[in-house]
């Protein structure tokens, strides 16, 4: 019956797109994103993929990548500690462990947990866009994109450029950064720095974040070689995070981040090398008044290394490729071990037509409990008009267990060293019509999952267990929506009218323990925004957000900034949860309130 209907919605909603495919024809977004394993058009994409670019993010009432995410369809985003102090992107359901995190296509996934694959060394003034590639992706990137991806694009510019910004607000929050880009002959550097402290919205939750990023680039005459170097520091009381047996915790932890790419070659074939070191310090206290109880001290490394080739021929671009990666856990409580994983990876890129694509790879890949397995996945597009496309894609994924999983002991938490890795197939059926004053999609899809990996107990009393303990299939629907009235009618002062609304639901089987994570999706996640023009060129954004989580009460948040533009200076005021809605992601951890910031950005 689930299937029946997502297709009967599928057929009522594109027989109504189908009017909009007899308008004027425009010619397609040509943004390029790195969707696939060669960079493609935006608009010749089979999957469903979101990009956030610069001047989206500049009218958002954000400042951090991780708040950002909580206006993206489809992201779960499930925090601890504002702004950005720790927070969890599931994507289409999925747990935050099952979500890859890139930097210019490096992984930074933590080995430790997933708790800390949000521990970005980077800064929104560093940040050229975002992409969310939505559902699996393990015929890509392998390991962990069992959900979904978001790669994170670090701006590269060749142009002399100074920004100094600054922000307070309550709770005693500050924040200053500076940004930089100063190019010396052939090379391109971009250096960021930001800090940022408050003392919290409730006792136990202040904090004092320092982060820092330098990249160079060197532009050869058909090459180019990208040096990156990150580092975030995060010192956050950490009220309820892990336990409600002990809620007074607290935590500090270091990230370190060192990568280089290159790409050289021709128009016909390119060699594209990564290298990526990535250091992780976690220093945890169960109770913050009695810290020599229980006092945990985790350090983490990955490494390793890829290396894709690229031919283009009369059958299309040919990609073929190794990785090679290292983890590595130095812990006070899950000792120290070590694994190797890796694989090769081919896909083929053909445009049977101007009007048909067809995308397909597999990724063969080798860890250390499971062996060698094979991880495919095709994605079809066929465009119906120049504005207008239907897709479909299938693909299956997997996820490695996290150190804690495996090794993890405490009077609240226990791991399991015999965890299975997790599998699942997905399938996606979508539509998409991009205009000159209006952009609409629509995906359809289905996720069947197996032995996935949750914490589960018995009762409040007892220990969350971490096991094997699900089969899981999930359905959804992702609806979106952009129109642009200002391009119809350069006197209509809306800028932006956007609705985007995903609805999920899952069958799953999870026999007699209390979930930790499966059971707490979102099942109903509705986005609206809008963005106008005020009198005197003040610009004023509004975000309106629903979510209905299972097992939890459902709510609105109302977010707003507003903003104008000054010559060199761009002057915000911005409120989030301006209503005051008493929300939460997790039993037991209560989110901000309302939050009123103010703030100033000179650029040079």
């Amino acid at each position: 019956m689930k299937l029946k209907y997502f297709l009967f919605v599928a057929f009522i909603i594109i027989s109504n797109f189908r009017v909009f495919s007899q308008e004027k024809e425009y010619k397609l977004d040509e943004v390029i994103v790195s969707a696939n394993r060669v960079p493609i058009e935006y608009a010749n994409l089979a999957r469903t993929v979101t990009v956030i670019t610069n001047d989206e993010i500049k009218n958002l009432p954000v400042n951090n990548v991780q708040d950002l995410l909580e206006y993206i369809n489809a992201i779960d985003l499930k925090t601890r500690g504002s702004e950005g102090v720790q927070a969890d992107a599931g994507i289409r359901g999925g747990t935050f462990e099952q979500t890859l995190i890139m930097i210019d296509g490096i992984k930074i996934s933590d080995p430790q947990t997933g708790h800390h694959n949000l521990n970005l060394p980077i800064t929104l003034n560093n940040i050229e866009r975002i992409e969310i590639l939505k559902g699996q992706g393990s015929r890509l990137f392998g390991a962990n994109a069992f959900g979904g991806a978001i790669n994170i694009i670090t701006k590269k510019s060749n142009k002399k450029s100074l920004s100094l910004s600054g922000l307070a607000g309550e709770h005693n929050l500050y924040e200053l950064n500076l940004f930089s880009s100063y190019p010396i002959g052939i090379t391109g550097n971009n250096f960021s720095v930001s800090r940022k402290k408050s003392n919290g919205y409730r006792e136990n939750t202040d904090f004092d974040i320092t982060t820092f990023s330098i990249g160079q680039n060197l532009n050869f005459r058909k090459s180019v070689v990208n040096f990156f170097f990150g580092y975030v520091d995060k010192k956050f009381g950490a009220y309820n995070f892990y336990s409600d047996r002990f809620p007074n915790q607290w935590e500090h932890t270091t990230t370190k981040l060192f990568s280089t790419s290159a790409e050289f070659g021709n128009n016909n074939l390119t060699l594209s090398p990564k290298i990526f070191w990535r250091r992780n310090d976690d220093d945890y206290i169960l109770d913050k008044k009695n810290p020599d109880w229980y006092h945990n001290i985790h350090k983490t490394y990955s490494y390793g290394f890829e290396v894709q080739a690229s031919l283009k021929s009369s059958i299309g671009i040919t990609s073929i490729g190794t990785e090679i990666t290292k983890d590595e856990i130095k812990s006070s409580n899950l000792g120290y071990h070590k694994r190797s994983r890796g694989g090769i990876f081919a896909e083929q890129l053909i445009n049977f037509s101007n009007d048909i694509s067809l995308s397909a790879g597999i990724f063969i890949y080798n860890y250390t409990s499971i062996g060698w397995k094979f991880w495919p996945g095709i994605d079809l597009s066929y465009k119906i008009s120049k504005t207008s496309k239907i897709f479909a894609s299938y693909g299956k994924a997997f996820r490695i267990p996290t150190f804690t999983e495996l090794y993890y002991t405490s009077p609240a938490n226990m791991g399991n060293p015999n965890l299975k890795h997790e599998e699942t197939t997905n399938y996606e059926f979508g539509f998409s019509y991009f205009g000159k004053a209006f952009n609409s999609g629509i995906a359809l899809f289905i996720k069947d999952g197996n032995n996935i990996i949750d914490w589960g107990r018995l009762s409040k009393d007892s220990p969350w267990i971490v096991e094997n303990l699900a089969n899981v299939k999930t359905y959804g629907t992702e609806i979106n929506l952009q129109i642009y009235p200002a391009k119809i009618n350069s006197g209509i002062p809306v800028n932006k009218i956007e609705i985007n609304y995903t609805y999920l639901s899952m069958d799953r089987t999870t026999g007699k323990y209390e979930s930790k994570y499966l059971l707490d999706y979102l099942r109903h996640q509705l986005i609206l925004g809008i963005g106008y023009n005020l009198p005197f060129n003040i610009n004023h954004n509004w975000f309106f957000r629903f979510e209905e989580r299972i097992n939890f009460s459902p709510y609105w948040i109302v977010d707003s900034q507003i903003s104008k533009q000054l010559n060199r200076f761009f002057l915000f005021i911005r409120g989030t949860n301006i209503f005051n809605k008493s929300r939460s992601d997790f039993a037991g951890l209560p989110l901000p309130g309302r939050w009123i910031s103010f703030g100033v950005n000179y650029n040079l």
